[in-house]
């Protein structure tokens, strides 16, 4: 392929961006400004598979069966559209322009999503005490927080795959929020019920589920 044998002969100006998308969407990676100087170009995914080839000279372009119907080309703006998008379609996308004397490389860092589902808020009190504690529930994701009366620890957790899951206080609710780069959900309780935890109170269950989805 173009880029195997060439890839290593010139100078080269780099430049990279992040992108998100939920899955089936669709997605364009392009250049802001195409070179007119442009003789041929490669689409790479993850460093050595080739997308496709394009050769300016004769308008040729070669592109692997394995995106055949799910790839579009414009060879004025040199943009690549991944369409029905999925999880395995994440990773480093490559675009490389040969010029006359240099290359440039652009890089796309793409990051495909399932959206996000509501959280579990629950919440659970000490017999012996007004402290309360509460626990969010989202995907993988699992953190606790000790309330005292209104007063509630904010605490927030992110897995490496970019997925939030956080306790927060808003007026007078806490909230459990859910989020990837794409969507995110929320449940809340409100922290006037806990005023009624207390031995000295009105007596409830122990263990009790709120459920507010947005």
């Amino acid at each position: 392929m173009l880029i195997n044998t060439i890839l290593n002969r010139f100078g080269s100006f780099k430049r990279s961006s992040d992108v998100f998308r939920a899955v089936g969407d669709s997605v364009q990676l392009e250049m802001q400004n195409p070179r007119a100087e442009t003789r041929d170009l490669s689409w790479i995914f993850n460093g050595s598979k080739n997308v496709l080839d394009y050769i300016k000279k004769n308008n040729d372009i070669d592109l692997s069966p394995n995106y055949r119907d799910r790839v579009e080309f414009n060879n004025e703006t040199y943009s690549l559209t991944l369409k029905n998008l999925q999880k395995n379609d994440s990773g480093l996308y490559e675009v490389i322009i040969f010029l006359r004397f240099s290359r440039y490389i652009k890089r796309f860092t793409l990051s495909v999503f399932d959206p996000v589902k509501s959280p579990l808020l629950t919440f659970q009190q000490n017999p012996d005490s007004c402290n309360v504690t509460l626990t969010c529930r989202g995907h993988d994701l699992s953190i606790s927080s000790s309330c005292y009366n209104t007063t509630c620890e904010e605490k927030e957790v992110t897995s490496p795959g970019g997925v939030a899951l956080s306790l927060s206080v808003l007026d007078s609710s806490i909230v459990c929020n859910h989020s990837n780069p794409i969507s995110w959900k929320k449940t809340t309780v409100e922290l006037e019920i806990f005023r009624y935890l207390c031995p000295s109170e009105v007596v409830i269950d122990r263990y009790c589920f709120f459920l507010i989805d947005d």
